[in-house]
């Protein structure tokens, strides 16, 4: 399915009928918000979810990053990236890429070592990679024998938007 999809989704329990239409997103938490209703359990189990608000972030990183259309996702002038970590570049670099993807800028959401690398200019990338996988902040994503691709997964966009975004937005405030 593309990003783009519009989904229609009917579910029928004990004569109670409900239909979801919208995004693949806007249906799954309306049917998500419609089974914890019908079941407590599936409520307690959806707290322990990490959800990314897609609007929230992009109110969050207003300021900090700018897309054009000509060139991709950029720091705009008095954003000073030298206040993060190797470790906080690379994870910024990644966010950048997903949020491409989300809004159609890039048609993958992945990155190879080499383009993080070019654009982070982080030392040791591979190496950052490795650790970041190994803390769920990023997955590989690639197929046996390919070289590898890395992308932001939710949990690590939570946590550089509890770790490393406050180093960027004490100047754009």
């Amino acid at each position: 399915m593309s990003k783009n999809e519009h989904l229609k989704a009917t579910l029928e329990w004990e004569g109670k009928r409900a239909e979801f239409e919208g995004s693949s997103e806007e249906v799954w938490r309306c049917l998500n918000r419609f089974l914890s209703e019908i079941n407590p359990k599936i409520a307690s189990l959806s707290d322990l979810i990490i959800k990314i608000n897609f609007l929230e972030l992009l109110n969050k990183l207003k300021g900090i990053i700018q897309i054009d259309k000509d060139v991709g996702p950029v720091v705009p002038i008095g954003v000073d990236i030298t206040k993060l970590n190797d470790i906080e570049k690379t994870v910024f670099v990644l966010l950048t890429r997903r949020i491409m993807y989300m809004t159609n800028f890039s048609d993958k959401e992945t990155m190879k070592v080499g383009e993080v690398e070019k654009e982070s200019k982080a030392k040791n990338v591979g190496v950052l990679l490795s650790q970041l996988t190994t803390q769920k902040i990023v997955q590989n994503v690639s197929e046996a024998g390919k070289k590898a691709a890395y992308r932001i997964t939710d949990y690590g966009i939570q946590w550089f938007i509890s770790k490393a975004l406050k180093k960027l937005q004490s100047e754009t405030q």
